[in-house]
């Protein structure tokens, strides 16, 4: 009924701006409309048309963007954002568009759900590009963010796209399983490595339920293993800090030279403890810093592949130093941390081999020279994977580092006979290649972190959300958001260029509501008096 109504009246402002008819019955014969609907639609347009910009949203052109404009902050605002409709509501009828469409929060609640309903069609109709290629490679990463119900997510790393998101009570293995057999049963992936946490049931998961090597997440085991040192340095420095404060305090009101003298010898030893907390904690970082540093598939200085041999080497002066520190810092509970770490040792090197293991797989069905694969293991990927990792860092010290790795691979790159030789095009497929796979290898699940503290902030905005949201923001992340090379998460894990999100829901859309006036604004005021101004 409204899709009719909106019609005809477009009808109607079209004959009168593209002809010359102004009388009523010029108008009816123009659009093939009895002459009382012409008149209606005639004094509705007059009753809309009270602002400069008024007459553009009777055009055609105005009427395409107005349903850009409706749908997109409901889209954006109300679910990417978590912002209620009664905002949305407010913003709508501050540009005034109140005579236009209807913006009330019931209005707008009901296009909400329309969007949602539509946004899951989406995922529907790309369903049959969402396959993968046979024996596609993957790695992915699983954790659990705890609102009023736990949301179990489980992520493919390299492109970032989502598999499993969904609340649920138990987060047993069984439950985690009959989460992923929809995608993983159905499918011809073959999962090379599930990054998590050492949770039982994801461990199980990984070796059982996907086949596939559990590998320890780099950020929850550097996370444990500092934060008894790091926390109990902190709390030191504060409270050094706060004696510091107090004795200068005394120095400034204190009357005679003798207790200065006295406060003056007290904050000696006082600013030499401060001094000594500030470079333990300088060895502290240090510390962090090398074991992050050698934890990658190449060796920083030597640029060869990493082993779990070599590591121990590595990590032996670092782990020694947060020993010493512990002493200090920490206590028990800071060398049971450190204990706790070189067992997972074995655990993050696994991630680091089954990376090779699949590098070396995807090699050889790209060439059988054996000469190739060498320069490719030996120059090409070392520069890639430094080059990418100095794009991605943004804490200045391992960027430095980084860079220097990378410095050093691009000469080696750069001199090897078979670069020097290779034409362009094919030396450029071959780096194309080795971005591909030095970006598959993840040794941290901060991405499922991100997404969890995405969640976070939309369930409190939202008050928590259903299961029907809870897929809509999914489908979102899947298909719309992109990185800085604008692809999606999709696109990047099918290799195909889905259409865009926004501009197919859209497209299906109905059309808007239709403004209407509130009853509320013709009743009398109960309150008001005769005799007195209303």
């Amino acid at each position: 009924m409204s899709h009719t109504i909106r019609e005809r009246g477009k009808k109607v402002f079209k004959a009168v701006k593209e002809t010359s008819c102004q009388g009523i019955a010029a108008i009816a014969s123009a659009t093939e409309m009895s002459k009382s609907s012409v008149h209606r639609h005639q004094q509705a347009i007059k009753r809309r048309t009270q602002y400069p910009e008024s007459e553009f949203w009777e055009s055609e052109a105005g009427s395409a963007w107005l349903r850009l404009l409706v749908f997109g902050s409901i889209f954006f605002f109300g679910i990417k954002h978590g912002i209620g409709v009664g905002e949305i509501s407010q913003f709508l009828k501050a540009l005034r568009l109140g005579l236009h469409v209807g913006c009330s929060p019931s209005a707008l609640a009901t296009l909400k759900e329309q969007l949602k309903e539509t946004i899951r069609a989406y995922e529907a109709a790309q369903a049959e590009h969402c396959h993968p290629r046979e024996g596609q490679g993957i790695g992915v990463g699983s954790d659990e963010v705890f609102f009023g119900l736990p949301v179990l997510v489980l992520m493919e790393l390299g492109s970032g796209y989502i598999f499993t998101e969904v609340q649920s009570e138990d987060r047993t293995y069984e439950t985690w399983k009959d989460q992923i057999q929809p995608w993983w049963n159905q499918s011809d992936w073959q999962c090379h490595f599930m990054v998590s946490d050492r949770a039982k049931a994801l461990i199980k998961l990984a070796a059982e339920g996907l086949g596939c090597v559990s590998v320890a997440d780099l950020f929850h085991a550097l996370r444990s293993l500092g934060q008894p040192i790091g926390s109990a340095i902190g709390r030191q420095q504060a409270r050094l800090a706060k004696q510091n404060q107090t004795l200068k305090a005394k120095w400034d009101i204190a009357k005679t030279e003798a207790q200065k003298r006295s406060l003056e010898q007290s904050l000696k030893p006082l600013s030499a403890q401060q001094a000594t907390v500030l470079q333990d904690q300088q060895h502290y970082r240090e510390s962090i810093q090398a074991i992050s540093l050698s934890i990658h598939p190449f060796d920083l200085d030597r640029q060869e592949a990493q082993t779990l041999s070599h590591l121990e080497t590595d990590l032996v002066k670092p782990l020694e130093h947060l020993r010493t520190l512990a002493q200090t810092y920490g206590g028990t509970k800071a060398i049971q941390s450190i204990e706790r770490f070189e067992k997972q040792l074995p655990d993050l090197v696994r991630g680091i081999h089954a990376w090779w293991l699949w590098a070396t797989q995807a090699l050889a069905t790209k060439t059988a020279s054996v000469e190739l694969q060498n320069w490719v293991m030996t120059a090409l990927l070392p520069w890639v994977y430094w080059l990418q990792q100095t794009d991605k860092t943004q804490q200045s010290e391992l960027k430095a580092q980084y860079q220097k790795a990378s410095d050093r691979a691009a000469q080696k790159f750069l001199e090897h006979p078979i670069t020097q030789t290779m034409v362009a095009a094919e030396r450029q497929s071959w780096i194309d290649w080795a971005r591909w796979m030095t970006g598959q290898y993840q040794r941290t699940s901060s991405a499922v972190e991100g997404r969890n503290g995405y969640l976070t902030r939309l369930h409190h905005s939202g008050r928590g959300f259903s299961q029907q949201t809870l897929k809509v923001l999914t489908i979102i992340h899947n298909f719309h958001l992109k990185r800085p090379d604008g692809t999606t998460a999709a696109q990047r894990l099918f290799d195909y260029e889905f259409p865009d999100l926004f501009d197919w829901v859209v497209e299906h859309m109905d059309v808007l509501p239709l403004a209407r006036q509130s009853q509320k604004a013709h009743r009398p005021n109960p309150f008001h008096l005769e005799g007195f101004p209303a």
